[in-house]
């Protein structure tokens, strides 16, 4: 009986642990962003509008997922709406020039899905979330001009409320 392919093989059997660490904490999708109560700058319909503030959610959870899993644990998310904070208005002296304004009566909000994985691969929770905060103008983030700051905000508690604490 030839046993050579069985010592070939071992050397990668011996990489799955470490291929299995490799991969992202996180997996982020959306359903699709150009169809999202409001995630662009602009009224147009142009796809990389909201193409570019989906892609600046996505990283974000990227940066931060890390710091709220245990090791081995894996997350996937599910977008499926974003209102961003304000309203998109009109600005002064023409009406294609439109500018967010952000008052208490417009809060962010954002709608997804979630499934937290083990390391041996079980489902250890899922759901949905819809993501509010009313009181947004009264936080650290209220005077804050940054994009999708309020958005990001929402998110963060979220990973602070559903997982444990930041290391």
């Amino acid at each position: 009986m030839k046993t050579g392919w069985l010592k070939q093989l071992l050397p990668a059997v011996a990489l799955l642990p470490a291929l299995a660490a490799a991969q992202p904490a996180i997996e982020v999708r959306f359903t699709d962003p150009t169809r999202f109560t409001d995630l662009r700058f602009t009224t147009s319909d142009d796809a990389h509008d909201a193409a570019d503030l989906a892609d600046e959610l996505r990283r974000y959870l990227e940066r931060r997922v890390p710091a709220y899993l245990p090791s081995g644990k894996r997350l996937a998310v599910i977008i499926t709406d974003v209102d961003m904070a304000g309203e998109l208005r009109p600005s002064a002296g023409s009406i294609y020039m439109l500018r967010r304004v952000v008052r208490g009566i417009y809060p962010p909000r954002v709608d997804l899905e979630f499934r937290l994985v083990g390391a041996d691969g079980t489902v250890e929770r899922e759901g949905r979330r819809e993501l509010r905060n009313n009181a947004y103008l009264y936080g650290k983030y209220a005077h804050q001009r940054a994009p999708l700051v309020h958005e990001k905000a929402l998110l963060e508690r979220w990973l602070a409320a559903e997982f444990t604490s930041p290391r």
